[in-house]
């Protein structure tokens, strides 16, 4: 039986891919384009158009020597691969087009021409001679949050267990992936210690040997919790983001400041060591004033560290950095000798937006240079991989489908680690605040 994917309806294919394997993206504006393409291509030809169709009309503008060369590779594919590799080919595709903004010197079209010709390059590799395990892996247990915060809404929508990773692949990765890596973070658009059988999860993770770090808003009152994640030797990475209790709860909707501020100082009191403990710190225009402050607070309740992320709503030419970038880099400079006054490692950014910060003070960021895509990964609570701790959308695979090293090793990886480091580099990684 001929099973090529570019055989196959378009329509079939696409809604296939988005009730299964891409039901969590928002694919409302790839449908609308797809419907107005099917209705058009009905009135035309006077049947539904086939993958084959739509593909060689989104290949139209490319030169016509690697318009034939893709085509005749893609003819040969099968739906397998398809649903395991190139469903999430033409997804990042979309998603790096529909969002980029290349510099003025830089079309799509030269994008697409590269994206292309490194597909054919990389169709004749052996993607396991490649790259190393990552040394950091980040687990998303849960898509779900207590929280519903100004920055993020992942809890606005409400608890659904669907979002949450099961333990089945849970022990699956620490069987065959986890120990190759120095550290597991357990972090993502979620709160890991809200699942209802959450020891459970740490009772497999307790068993590796890596390096444990936790990303928390530490507002749920289990004292068992945080007993267990002390006993494990982890790493807390403490999201707040105000010290005083009406902003902290404007921005942290739903959550207790009294009841955090009793976790924070229990966590502090039992670290085996200060560094172990630090808070993270996303400034926004209306905590600018507190940066300084959180690190009081921390001296405050014996943690070591404080890392300052910044929200990425911002316009760097014309939005509220900009305009308030004198008395960001003022509040930068009496952070900065408060910390050194209470021995915490402060983590600046050393740019906002356009303007760099004074090295003096700042710690290097990503956002000229990026080497995450070689060293650490990002697992979905649905198994699917992505690039980066900063929750890059882009998806290199899923390894519930497939296994972990063809994922980490496979074409859309590559895809990715190829523009990084380019004018051309996702546009989720411009103006980067991830911080070595």
């Amino acid at each position: 039986m001929n099973d090529k994917f570019m055989l196959k309806n378009a329509k079939e294919i696409f809604q296939t891919a988005s009730n299964i394997y891409l039901r969590r993206y928002d694919l409302s504006n790839e449908w609308s384009k797809l419907s107005n393409y099917i209705e058009n291509h009905q009135k035309v030809i006077g049947r539904g158009p086939f993958m084959y169709d739509l593909i060689e009309d989104l290949l139209d503008d490319l030169k016509d020597f690697i318009k034939i060369k893709v085509l005749e590779s893609l003819y040969q594919k099968d739906s397998e691969w398809f649903f395991n590799t190139g469903q999430y080919i033409f997804y990042n595709l979309s998603q790096w087009i529909n969002h980029g903004n290349f510099e003025s010197s830089y079309t799509f079209n030269d994008f697409k021409e590269i994206w292309w010709t490194k597909f054919l390059e990389l169709g004749n590799k052996n993607f396991k001679e490649t790259v190393a395990y990552p040394g950091k892996i980040l687990l998303e247990l849960t898509n779900n949050c207590n929280l519903n915060c100004i920055m993020c809404g992942i809890g606005k929508s409400g608890y659904n267990p669907d979002r949450n990773m099961s333990t089945d692949l849970l022990n699956s990765l620490s069987e065959n992936v986890l120990n190759h890596a120095e550290l597991i973070r357990l972090n993502g658009l979620g709160e890991s210690t809200i699942l209802p059988n959450f020891l459970e999860y740490l009772a497999i993770l307790s068993n590796l040997n890596p390096q444990l770090e936790i990303v928390t808003n530490l507002t749920v009152s289990n004292p068992k919790i945080w007993d267990n994640l002390l006993e494990m030797n982890t790493n807390f990475l403490i999201s707040c983001d105000s010290s005083t209790s009406h902003l902290f709860e404007s921005i942290r909707r739903g959550a207790s400041f009294s009841s955090f501020k009793k976790n924070l100082r229990y966590i502090g009191n039992n670290l085996s060591n200060p560094l172990q403990g630090q808070i993270i710190f996303t400034l926004m225009e209306c905590n600018i004033h507190e940066i300084a402050k959180v690190v009081d607070l921390a001296a405050e309740m014996g943690l070591g560290g404080v890392i300052v992320n910044v929200v990425k709503s911002d316009s760097p030419q014309s939005g509220w950095m900009h305009q308030r970038i004198d008395d960001i880099m003022d509040m930068f400079h009496k952070a900065h000798d408060l910390a050194i006054s209470y021995n915490i490692a402060l983590k600046l950014p050393d740019h906002l937006g356009n303007n760099p910060v004074n090295r003096s003070i700042a710690n290097p960021s990503c956002h000229l240079y990026c080497n995450n895509p070689w060293e650490e990964v990002y697992i979905r609570y649905n198994g699917d991989l992505t690039a980066c701790n900063m929750l890059n959308p882009y998806i290199y695979g899923n390894c519930q489908y497939n296994s972990f090293e063809d994922v980490w090793n496979g074409i859309n990886a590559e895809l990715f680690r190829t523009f990084v480091n380019t004018n051309f580099r996702h546009y989720y990684c411009k103006e980067c605040y991830y911080l070595v």
